[in-house]
């Protein structure tokens, strides 16, 4: 008996020395900024580090990074922890324009873990980084000109109109629609049609393939969980565990969709105004930017590059191309219509202009006659705003970099976190930023205030590439639906609503139901 008493003793005694030696380890952790003489002015949990809210999937990812931005007001930078990983906030948009262009050498990346042998879809223009994100960025810029993207407006308007049909039915019965799965099934639709080369039909059947993949890849699943808790702990373990971003049999669909597209065509001499057909000359060695489309790259320059395009770059450039401009758009259509609907005025002034360019043009919609809708584009410009997709930016030094007017150098591979939604959020940038107030971007208020004040497609080389398809699409929707119909909220819609804090880009939580009626003629 006294054996055993002594064993629990020591058993005990272990754990206490254990359990103390791991909490000042810990401790010491989290004193990495001030011992590289950065600002840390919030106490980081133990645990948690300064992501505790998020971690646990209580508050939406862009309103916490929010709430570290709000609540050390006076920093140009603060350190914080995401658990245990150090990461540093830029607050400052003369240091932000810094990191985006000036600097840019310096900051080439974003820093995302992926591993394109296991997973060939993550080996896109999201996440490669160096030179073949260089190669792959001056093969691809020409396929996103304003010549090339305009000539996908048909396709994107025969989506849209659509879904102009499918909302008859509850126009007529006055019955809610819930928008956000509408306007997802609506990017779908766009994106197979533009990116993949054929029609999923989404809209007519809510259960289509495509649909359903879709909606899984956008799910919070154990292994998208147990990804982020790595990729803050230990970034290492993910390459080691082999855990993948997308599950293999949602990636062996993508990828033999876009194969099987690709033989198709190449088989059968077929061609056509999409972004499948522009990687495809891509892969034949044809160069975008030259007014002779048809005529090769040299064989040289390729080995110089160092980087093929082969099919697992074009399946790859597909992806991405599908989750961006899925997410982003039927995202950015949702909190549009919202907004629309809470502010009647707005919609009004929308229909107004969007009745006078019809009569103009005897109905017919182009990419130069989506531009002359000034208003539409400022509506559209303050939902993103308020809403940005993509709540914050990352971009990871590969170099040391001294921050301006201060006496703190941030050392190689660590990572700077830009808050957009912070910032756009910021009332010394935005006066009452909680409204909605398309007025905001007019000319005159654009050139009144810091550019680095709205960064909703990011900035610099990195700027996002598919910019122009991506407004063009979220347009286009605009002007079909307005025309037709008048939006307003369903009784059903809790206000203020709650944004999901279980995705990354901005969502409502428990869906966006809106009514429409038709217009009078």
């Amino acid at each position: 008996m006294v054996l055993f008493d002594c064993l629990l003793l020591n058993l005990m005694a272990y754990a206490v020395i254990i359990s103390t030696s791991f909490y000042f380890y810990l401790r010491y952790r989290y004193t990495f900024w001030q011992r590289q003489g950065c600002p840390v002015p919030l106490e980081p949990n133990i645990i948690y580090g300064h992501t505790k809210e998020v971690t646990k999937m209580k508050t939406w990812v862009g309103e916490h990074y929010a709430s570290i931005y709000f609540n050390t007001n006076g920093y140009k930078f603060v350190g914080f922890y995401q658990f245990q990983k150090p990461k540093l906030m830029l607050r400052d948009l003369n240091i932000i324009k810094d990191v985006f262009t000036k600097e840019f050498s310096t900051f080439p990346n974003r820093g995302i873990v992926f591993d394109d042998k296991l997973e060939p879809l993550t080996g896109n223009l999201l996440t490669l980084e160096g030179h073949k994100w260089k190669v792959l960025r001056n093969k691809l810029t020409p396929a996103f000109t304003i010549g090339k993207i305009k000539n996908m407006i048909d396709l994107i308007d025969g989506r849209a109109q659509e879904m102009v049909r499918i909302l008859e039915a509850p126009a007529v019965i006055d019955e809610q629609v819930e928008f956000k799965e509408l306007l997802a099934r609506f990017s779908t639709d766009v994106i197979s049609i533009v990116a993949f080369g054929f029609e999923t039909n989404s809209l007519a059947n809510p259960d289509a393939e495509f649909r359903k993949v879709g909606r899984m890849l956008f799910s919070t699943s154990i292994e998208s969980i147990i990804r982020n808790a790595l990729n803050a702990l230990a970034p290492s373990l993910i390459g080691l565990l082999k855990v993948r971003s997308i599950k293999k049999e949602y990636a062996d669909f993508f990828y033999n969709v876009v194969n099987d597209t690709v033989r198709y065509r190449e088989e059968n001499n077929i061609q056509r105004n999409d972004f499948l057909d522009l990687l495809m000359k891509i892969k034949r060695g044809q160069n975008l930017s030259s007014e002779e489309e048809s005529k090769l790259v040299l064989n040289e320059n390729d080995e110089k590059e160092d980087f093929k395009f082969t099919m697992d770059v074009l399946a790859a450039q597909c992806f991405v191309w599908f989750i961006g401009g899925y997410e982003t758009s039927s995202i950015t259509l949702t909190f549009t219509f919202f907004e629309l609907a809470q502010n009647p005025e707005v919609q009004t002034r929308a229909q107004d202009e969007i009745d006078s360019v019809l009569i103009k043009h005897n109905g017919k919609l182009t990419y130069e006659i989506l531009q002359e809708m000034t208003y539409l584009d400022m509506i559209v410009s303050e939902a993103l705003r308020k809403y940005p997709p993509v709540p914050n930016l990352t971009r990871k030094a590969v170099k040391p970099y001294k921050l301006p007017n201060s006496d703190f150098t941030l050392n190689k591979g660590l990572q700077v976190v830009i808050p957009v939604y912070a910032i756009h959020n910021d009332p010394e940038y935005w006066p009452e930023p909680e409204k909605f107030i398309p007025e905001r971007f007019t000319e005159e208020e654009k050139h009144n205030r810091p550019q680095y004040a709205y960064l909703p497609f990011g900035a610099g080389p990195r700027l996002c590439i598919g910019m122009r398809f991506g407004m063009m699409q979220v347009k286009v929707a605009l002007f079909r639906i307005l025309s037709t119909y008048n939006i307003s909220l369903s009784k059903n819609m809790k206000l203020p609503i709650k944004l999901n804090p279980k995705t990354i880009p901005a969502n409502p939580e428990g869906g966006m139901f809106l009514h429409v009626t038709k217009r009078k003629n």
